[in-house]
């Protein structure tokens, strides 16, 4: 099977169940997809792997009789010679003679002339999946297709015929032709694909208000994700509804709507789509592709199929520029600096208004010496400058005072230690043996000045006055410029800053934002993971990476980037940072008004899910390890790290929030086992799951009860769904007598 070759051409794959006895080994006996069915339930997102990941599925069998290929950027033509396919080809052929020209072709299991034939997509274009005047041929460009090499349940194998999948060109103009849908563009929501047409966007911004209080961020994101939707078509429609709010400026319309194609970080259709759900608007249902109706699984925090090597988003672009760059694989640690880069930078402006939570985080890498760890550090403070936070940034601890005071300063103190593990060290020391008491305190400021994010840290009476001072002669210096008027840039926002934390100084210090990114061994790692370093708060509230791969293999050097940041990444942390500024203000500090992190309904519920399951896990641990505070805060890392994922694009989804749990889970089982050695699913498979709760193969529900009951939906696509459930045999209907001589009809589950 020539799987790799998908990979390493970006294509994913992911593994099928077996069979034995011809039957499917997820253990359904009624299971009608033998040797074609997913292993991983959330298939749609499965990444692309890496060596070690791919070795780890095959030890496992995962990919032993056969795997799918995601058809996300590709278009398949699947000839189904036993529905008339291979007459249907023939007719293909002859009007668009460029199919025969495909870069990889395959005979599928079932043998006889069905095949397929790959090409590749350039746009995320909306295409059907039949046409009527090819019948028996089906065109994927949603879903997956068995690869070539898996075996068939006739037993014969999915033979390569012609090409490879480095040979996969783009699809024939021609034929994209014949299959486009008119007016309409393909987005994703939540990872799944959903065809829009102009009228649904319309439908959307009229249910969105464009008020007077509408805030200028929620007005650039609406046109950023139009523009991305529409691929830059769509102009008329965000001037159209720019003009009904006072924030409309005509003359400037244009110039933004051209950056909006500029951006590295662009606005999804998810975040629009939110605004107009929260104001009643209801989203479409794709049913270009076929009905893949199951039963949910049984266990709601599934996590096969996650890569934790590739978080979603921007962050996921930061994670791999930093693995650009470094010259030996280091993907963990990349993923720690990506996380601990939005954090710092952005972290300062967003609030959670679901949980209250802070995004700020304790990140600790572990890696060998001499591995490569020294080139993410840089490549985090690489961030830090480019975004303007890098003033803030600090090398080490000194003392308790010394934080208190870097936090005047600036309000976040952003600590990037390269040898976090010899500090803590030390600190563990001084505190046993009563020496160095500059360094006893550290490790109680830092726990305390972690959760004072939203708040007021408290400080000693002594340093309240040196700070009071220290800020009441900075205030003096920036109101005789002002006066003057000879200010400095930024010197009215920095004004403002210092009066306000001069009146507040009595409440202690306002705010204060605190990271910490560090490395160490492996060694200093477990000798410090004790009993009391993983319960006493520090190690419990950081998030571990490990590098388990000490002595890993240089990159090729033509492989090694060596380019700075690009301009276009500098520019989306900058806006993350300031929004709308360019100028690097003197003061790190929270640019303008917070904004509030909205979280989809849908994983808001998974974190409920998820915050049980912590528990669960804590209440083992109470009665095995007493290791109990390491899951009691598995809930908060999950609320920051998805925050964080979230803050980019501005919406907070069941993607983020999986992403995260897996990350977390991970991390707790890590800690506890080390500190105790030492001491959707797609919407039309989704809604189609609703109505069949509804019914039973004795009780049935009427049309109308049915689009009343799926009412989160448009009542044309309950429609459709109810039909393509009759289609496939899950429904039955029945006519009924609704008295005085009228009848009505009733749909009931088909009975297995």
């Amino acid at each position: 099977m020539i799987y790799r070759d998908f990979i390493e051409n970006d294509i994913v794959i992911f593994g099928l169940y077996g069979a034995v006895g011809g039957l499917c080994d997820c253990g359904d006996a009624e299971c009608k997809a033998v040797l074609k069915h997913p292993i991983a339930s959330n298939w749609q997102h499965s990444p692309l792997w890496s060596d070690e990941q791919l070795e780890v599925m095959e030890e496992m069998g995962q990919l032993e009789t056969g795997y799918g290929v995601l058809t996300d950027g590709l278009l398949v033509i699947d000839v189904d010679e036993r529905n008339g396919g291979a007459k249907s080809y023939d007719a293909l052929l002859e009007a668009v003679p460029q199919i025969a020209g495909a870069g990889l072709v395959v005979k599928t299991g079932s043998g006889g002339l069905s095949k397929h034939l790959y090409f590749s997509l350039e746009d995320a274009v909306a295409l059907v999946q039949n046409l009527k005047d090819y019948p028996g041929i089906d065109f994927k460009s949603t879903g997956y297709v068995v690869g070539p090499g898996s075996l068939h349940e006739s037993g014969n194998r999915y033979k390569v015929l012609a090409g490879s999948p480095f040979d996969i060109e783009k699809a024939p103009a021609a034929l994209l032709d014949l299959l486009k849908k008119p007016d309409r563009h393909r987005a994703s929501v939540n990872g799944v694909s959903v065809d829009v047409s102009d009228d649904d966007l319309k439908g959307m911004l009229a249910a969105i208000p464009n008020l007077t209080d509408t805030d200028y961020e929620t007005y650039i994101r609406i046109g950023m994700a139009i523009h991305l939707v529409t691929s830059g078509e769509g102009y008329s429609l965000w001037a159209d509804w720019a003009s009904k709010g006072d924030k409309y400026d005509p003359k400037d319309m244009g110039k933004k709507w051209h950056s909006f194609g500029k951006s590295a970080n662009p606005v999804t259709f998810g975040t629009l789509a939110h605004y107009a759900e929260e104001a009643g608007w209801v989203a479409p249902v794709d049913f270009s592709s076929e009905l893949q109706f199951d039963a949910p699984e049984a266990c709601g925090l599934e996590t096969k199929g996650i890569d934790l090597l590739r978080p979603p988003g921007f962050v996921g672009k930061i994670t791999k520029w930093i693995n650009d760059r470094n010259r030996h694989p280091r993907e963990h640690l990349a993923v720690a600096a990506a996380l601990a880069s939005i954090s710092s930078v952005a972290g300062m402006r967003y609030v959670d208004p679901l949980d209250g939570i802070t995004p700020n985080l304790f990140l600790f890498g572990v890696s060998g010496s001499a591995t490569g760890k020294e080139s993410v550090l840089k490549s985090y403070q690489e961030i830090l400058k480019a975004a303007g936070v890098v003033a803030a940034a600090h090398g080490a601890f000194k003392s308790e005072q010394e934080i208190y005071r870097n936090l005047t300063r600036h309000q976040a103190a952003l600590y990037t230690i390269d040898e976090l593990g010899e500090t803590l060290g030390k600190i563990a020391n001084a505190r046993a043996k009563g020496t160095a008491a500059y360094l006893e305190g550290i490790i109680g400021t830092l726990m305390s000045l972690y959760s004072k994010a939203n708040s007021f840290a408290m400080i000693t009476g002594d340093l309240k006055e040196e700070i009071r001072q220290a800020l009441t002669k900075d205030l003096s210096g920036v109101q005789k410029r002002v006066d003057g008027n000879e200010p400095f840039d930024g010197d009215e926002m920095k004004l403002e800053s210092l009066k306000r934390q001069v009146g507040n100084i009595d409440k202690g210090i306002e705010k204060p934002y605190l990271c910490i990114f560090g490395l160490t061994t492996p060694e200093r790692f477990s000798d410090l993971m004790d009993f009391d370093m993983a319960t006493n708060g520090f190690m419990g509230r950081s998030l571990i990476f490990r590098e388990r791969e000490d002595n890993p293999k240089s990159k090729p050097r033509n492989k090694i980037q060596k380019e700075p940041i690009p301009n276009d990444m500098a520019a989306a942390l900058m806006q993350l940072y300031a929004p709308g500024h360019s100028e690097l203000f003197e003061r790190v500090e929270c640019v303008g008004e917070q904004v509030d992190v909205p979280t989809r309904d849908d994983a808001k519920e998974k974190l409920d899910e998820i915050e049980h399951a912590f528990y669960e896990m804590a209440e083992k641990a109470k009665n095995q390890t007493g290791l109990t505070a390491i899951p009691r805060r598995g809930y908060e890392q999950v609320a920051k790290v998805s925050m964080i994922l979230a803050i980019p694009g501005g919406l907070r989804t069941v993607e983020h929030v999986m992403w995260a749990y897996a990350l977390v889970k991970r991390d707790v089982d890590e800690k506890m086992k080390l500190a105790y050695s030492n001491s959707a699913t797609d919407k039309q498979d989704a809604l189609a799951s609703m109505v069949m709760s509804h019914v039973t193969d004795e009780h049935g529900e009427t049309i109308g009860r049915l689009r009343s009951k799926c009412r989160s939906y448009r009542k044309e696509d309950v429609d459709k769904v109810v039909d393509k459930l009759v289609e496939n045999s899950f429904l039955r209907f029945e006519e009924t007598s609704a008295g005085k001589g009228r009848t009505t009809k009733k749909y009931f589950a088909v009975s297995v």
